[in-house]
């Protein structure tokens, strides 16, 4: 098994299942709209919004045996409806984050209707440093 690009709870972004080809980080603040009478509105900072991440990849189905249930491990993670801890693969800590939105297009299809390639995207939300302090 490949190095790890990346961990997200027990699934790890590698060649060997799925890989990344970028990854969008997005950053936000909170800016409250205060009315004043015979004035323009005024802004109120009132703090961060959570960071956000968006990753997009391909899973190359016939590479080593990867076959076509990459996509559908992610689904499940997300269907669990917890926050996972998230590891970059130089073991690096990153928090615990929450799977939002999964996109999944398959193309180059070989005899059986298989596809070749998954093409997915991904959208997570930062839930905090850990499971009880948010």
């Amino acid at each position: 098994m490949s190095q790890p690009m990346l961990s997200l709870g027990r699934f790890h972004f590698s060649v060997d299942t799925a890989t990344y080809n970028s990854l969008s980080r997005n950053y936000g603040w909170h800016w409250k709209a205060n009315s004043r009478v015979g004035k323009r509105d005024i802004l109120q900072y009132t703090g961060q919004q959570a960071p956000s991440i968006s990753l997009n990849g391909t899973v190359a189905t016939t590479y080593r045996s990867v076959g076509t249930q990459q996509i559908q491990k992610l689904v499940s993670l997300a269907n669990k409806g917890q926050p996972l801890l998230m590891i970059s693969g130089d073991g690096d800590k990153l928090g615990y984050w929450a799977i939002q939105k999964i996109q999944e297009t398959n193309r180059r299809f070989v005899r059986g209707g298989s596809p070749r390639f998954q093409d997915f995207s991904m959208e997570l939300i930062y839930y905090g440093d850990d499971l009880q302090n948010p």
